[in-house]
């Protein structure tokens, strides 16, 4: 089977259906996801997912920080 079959990788789940259509993959709600998602796809598919992987999870680090900050205020007024 060639790499460009139709059937190739054709399922990305156990029941055999695409999670995302072709026109939707690389397609993200934010545009720093989206510059992070692109970049990562010019330097390269494995440097690019470290890269990709790295910007995410420095957000998340960002917005716990915000959501714990958040709580503590929660707590003291509660």
């Amino acid at each position: 089977m060639s790499i460009n079959s139709k059937d190739s990788n054709a399922a990305n789940n156990s029941n055999g259906k695409r999670t995302a259509k072709p026109s939707e993959m690389g397609k993200y709600s934010t545009p720093e996801l989206q510059t992070a998602f692109n970049n990562g796809r010019e330097i390269g598919r494995t440097e690019g997912m470290l890269y990709y992987i790295k910007h995410a999870s420095e957000n998340m680090q960002k917005e716990a920080e915000k959501l714990k900050s958040k709580l503590q205020t929660q707590k003291a007024k509660g």
